[in-house]
């Protein structure tokens, strides 16, 4: 049965034209930990992304990070992640400083969910989301990537592993 569930959730996802909000949890590239951050999107019929990444639930912040974007394919040329998806700015460095950082996290992800069963060397198939950080001065200090599920991660067996954003720079740590 649960495959089944899941066979649907992957067919009514596929397309960035669902008008009710869907959510996905971010892993770690080789699977063994989904990270305590998760995106809550609507796509619309014009291809506009918008939603939010919730860092409230799990990671203990004081606010969720809009998030903001568009349709978008990245080609299998060697990118970790690839294909039909979306990319969105994240306001997860403002979140997580509960301030204006300058800082800017951008993602690029499928709408397609990873199949397997969660835990260490289980999902199968190509990454499922990208990111890209910068600040407002146009230096660029970090990347990430990994797997894909479908849902919000499960309360109580997500380890406090931080976001998909990795860490602020020191200079913004609290």
């Amino acid at each position: 049965m649960k495959l089944r569930a899941l066979e649907v959730i992957t067919l009514v996802v596929l397309g960035c034209s669902f008008a009710s909000a869907q959510t996905f949890s971010l892993w770690t590239a080789g699977g063994s930990y989904e990270f305590c951050n998760f995106h809550v999107i609507t796509c619309n019929s014009d291809g506009v992304v918008a939603g939010y990444d919730d860092t409230t639930t799990l990671c203990g912040f004081e606010y969720n990070a809009p998030i903001v974007g568009f349709d978008a394919t990245v080609a299998n040329d060697g990118e970790p992640a690839y294909g039909k998806g979306v990319v969105v700015s994240d306001a997860i460095f403002d979140a997580s400083a509960d301030a204006y950082t300058g800082l800017q996290w951008t993602v690029f992800q499928t709408l397609t969910p990873a199949s397997g069963t969660h835990g260490p060397d289980a999902l199968k198939g190509s990454s499922g989301w990208m990111g890209v950080a910068g600040s407002y001065s146009g230096n660029y200090f970090g990347d990430n990537y990994g797997f894909l599920t479908a849902g919000p991660p499960e309360e109580g067996k997500v380890a406090r592993h931080g976001t998909i954003a990795g860490k602020l720079p020191e200079k913004l740590r609290k």
